[in-house]
This record gives C-alpha cells, structure tokens and sequence, in this order.
C-alpha cells in the first residue's frame, strides 16, 4: 500500500513539474504582439525631447 500511494505522489509531482515547463516554454516562445496604430508610428518615427533638456 505505501509503495502505491509513493508512486502515486512521484506521478503527481512529475506531472505538475512538467505542466509548468510546458507552460513557462510556451510563455518564451509565443510571438510578441505587435503595435499597429498610428501613435505608436509616430512615437518612433519622431522621438520627444523632454523640455528643457539640452543635448
């Protein structure tokens, strides 16, 4: 009985190490998301002095 429920906690256990590895790989390889909108372009394309700061 006891070699059952040791063996039931060491599949529980590798179970849930292996979930959270698939899930923290998954969170790694997902593409970034991409800003598409116009104020975003701006902010790039023209970058804001500050007032008052001189180069």
């Amino acid at each position: 009985m006891r070699y059952s429920i040791m063996l039931q906690l060491v599949v529980a256990t590798t179970l849930v190490l292996t979930g959270a590895a698939a899930f923290f790989a998954w969170l790694q390889n997902r593409p970034a998301e991409i800003e598409t909108s116009q104020a975003a372009a701006n902010a790039i394309a023209a970058p804001t002095v500050e007032p008052g700061a001189h180069g």
